[in-house]
């Protein structure tokens, strides 16, 4: 299966995802035409925006042309620029609603940029209207101020220059445990994780030098039952009539549950969610970080392909919920055969793949790889209980050594991967070590990077 249909076959972790947001969740595509479509979106966008969700998997211009005409050139320029930083975006904007009316969202996703050219953003949108509503509030009055502080879900608190608590909410209670009293003339370093306080003070001192409001400081507070909250602020300075900053006042989200969200989805980018393991992106990762010091400091790396023989009768005779299950059995034996220094990961379907690192000697490595493929072959040899169904399968295994049999990743997983089908074609259930007076240099089947 291509890279591009492997990054987006993830529609049940998206359907469990939304289930943990207010808003919707969303994979955005764009070609390198410039063609927008969504090839995931969550069900809330028919009700909100009246678009046609199955159309949107053609042409994504329906949901797009809701943003704000206002908010269109920042919303679009700020996503592409995080594509050309490779960074997180995040953003607050207006859309259009099918009865007329204007909701603010606030978007963040994550974007990946396929060997062809086409970006795919995956991500969240969640209803932010009513806080912009009470934030435009406590801009006109402290009267009104005042009233949402008293019944805001977020917590308001002020503080002195030098970081000490002056005022708290009454949801200070709420979300952390402790009483009112307890915050007061308490400076944030009993509350704030230690490791994020000296990013909460540069946040305080960015402030306290321009004058000006500043948003989006992401920090841990500890509960009052020890456990951490994350939290983001917005922050704004109180000036004197010299234009002195002599308090700050802020409101601060509990986004615990969207971090662990975050978490989620960069799991999602790098692990594969059927068996846990490394999934083909992070493994050449890992890989091309292990030649590199390898290179430097004149070690042996190992690199084996696995390849499970006589899977495909397995689906066909008992179903791919049993093939998935062998798959995560064989995971686990595959993670018991090797070491703890060693990485395992599934790049395809039934494909396997294992780097050993680092070795002192060629003769070492190789002796190495062929007494743990072995071990993983005579591991995956044994029966399997799915469940109550005995299934019998075994592996063919093929190793290259770097730098003796190749001198970077795409050459060493070409080499391997010859090796592996040189053993598949010797009867299989059968570890090769790659040799170039034999194989040759061409890889037979390689998929690539």
């Amino acid at each position: 299966m291509p890279v591009s249909d492997l990054d987006l076959d993830n529609t049940q972790t998206l359907e469990a995802l939304q289930g943990l947001l207010p808003g919707f969740v969303y994979q955005l595509r764009r070609t390198p035409d410039g063609h927008f479509d969504y090839p995931y979106v969550g069900e809330v966008v028919e009700g909100w925006f009246g678009v046609d969700r199955a159309a949107l998997k053609k042409d994504g211009a329906p949901l797009l042309d809701c943003i704000h005409p206002e908010d269109r050139e920042a919303v679009m320029g700020s996503s592409m620029e995080s594509v050309e930083h490779s960074e997180p975006w995040l953003q607050e904007f207006r859309m259009q609603c099918r009865d007329g009316t204007v909701i603010w969202l606030s978007a963040y996703d994550t974007a990946r940029r396929l060997a062809d050219g086409t970006i795919i953003w995956t991500g969240f949108a969640t209803d932010i209207t009513t806080r912009k509503e009470l934030e435009t509030e406590l801009r006109q009055s402290e009267a009104q101020f005042r009233a949402f502080v008293e019944t805001a879900s977020d917590v308001i608190y002020s503080l002195r220059p030098d970081g000490v608590l002056t005022y708290v909410s009454p949801n200070w209670t709420e979300n952390l445990g402790y009483p009112v009293s307890a915050a007061i003339d308490h400076s944030i370093d009993e509350y704030v994780d230690p490791e994020d306080l000296p990013a909460c003070y540069a946040f305080l001192q960015r402030i306290a030098d321009t004058g000006k409001k500043e948003s989006g400081i992401e920090y841990r507070i500890r509960h009052q039952d020890g456990h951490y909250r994350w939290h983001t602020s917005n922050v704004s300075p109180v000036l004197d009539d010299a234009g002195r900053v002599t308090a700050f006042l802020g409101i601060a989200r509990d986004i615990t549950e969207r971090k662990e969200t975050e978490a989620q989805m960069q799991r999602l980018a790098h692990y594969d969610p059927l068996t846990d393991l490394p999934n083909r992106t992070l493994f050449y990762q890992i890989l091309d970080h292990e030649l590199t010091g390898a290179r430097r400091e004149d070690q042996q790396v190992a690199l084996m392909f696995v390849d499970l023989d006589e899977f495909k009768p397995v689906n066909d005779q008992h179903g791919h919920a049993m093939g998935d299950r062998l798959l995560r059995l064989v995971a686990r034996r595959l993670l018991g055969s090797i070491r703890q220094s060693d990485v395992a990961a599934r790049i395809a379907g039934d494909e396997f793949v294992v780097m050993l690192p680092r070795f002192q000697s060629a003769e070492t490595s190789r002796a190495q790889a062929v007494a743990i493929g072995e071990k993983i072959r005579a591991a995956l040899a044994e029966p399997f209980d799915c469940d109550g169904t005995e299934v019998q399968i075994s592996c063919s295994i093929g190793v290259a050594l770097f730098p003796l049999d190749a001198a970077d990743g795409p050459a060493l997983s070409r080499a391997a991967d010859a090796a592996m089908y040189v053993a598949k074609n010797a009867g299989r259930n059968q570890v090769v070590v790659f040799d170039r007076a034999v194989h040759g240099g061409d890889a037979i089947g390689y998929r690539g990077y």
